[in-house]
């Protein structure tokens, strides 16, 4: 999913705790065949995307991230699910677009030093925010460079109603069914005297 979570910024006084409780649900994942309802993880799209997505891991840990589940391929199109920690900042997980199985936390101190490492990258598409706090919430609703904003609800949330856009170099033109007409529509006038 164009939109799936890749980039998980977390307190530090909650990371561990965290990236516990993320590595065993992620650990169970089902994956296998896309057609079977049961299927949480399919394949990618050819064998040179796994290639590609295997580098980018390889590279992330031998640059410092900690894989605390998965980090290999499972076949020639299946790439095990996989989360990160602490990858470098500069590495290409932390900078671009994955398009796999592959997500990554990122422990902060301070909220805004988490929302400018969020908007520091020249895509932005989908964001998400956790938290009880509302007041919180929404200020870094607002903050984040986003075209939409899920509160207490992942990023692939998705309704064919809504603007479905990425913003900077994510994306061409926005989706969902209305906006997507009126995208690939041209108004024109007639003025007409007699």
């Amino acid at each position: 999913v164009c939109v799936s979570v890749q980039r998980i910024f977390v307190d530090n006084a909650l990371k561990q705790g965290f990236v516990e409780r993320l590595q065993a649900r992620v650990a169970k994942l089902k994956v296998g065949d896309p057609a079977l309802a049961s299927t949480e993880v399919g394949p990618l799209i050819r064998p040179g995307e796994v290639d590609r997505v295997e580098s980018w891991v390889q590279a992330a840990m031998e640059g410092g991230a900690s894989c605390v589940t998965g980090g290999n391929r499972l076949s020639d199109r299946v790439f095990a699910p996989t989360v990160l920690v602490d990858p470098p900042r500069d590495a290409e997980v932390s900078t671009s677009e994955i398009f796999g199985p592959v997500t990554c936390v990122y422990g902060y101190d301070r909220m805004d030093d988490a929302i400018a490492e969020a908007n520091s990258l020249p895509v932005a598409f989908q964001a998400s925010v956790f938290g009880q706090d509302i007041n919180r919430v929404l200020h870094t609703a607002r903050k984040l460079d986003a075209t939409a904003v899920m509160i207490n609800d992942h990023t692939a949330f998705r309704v064919d109603w809504m603007p479905f856009a990425g913003r900077r170099t994510s994306g061409l033109g926005t989706g969902g069914i209305g906006h997507t007409m009126d995208d690939m529509s041209q108004d024109k006038m007639m003025v007409i005297k007699t």
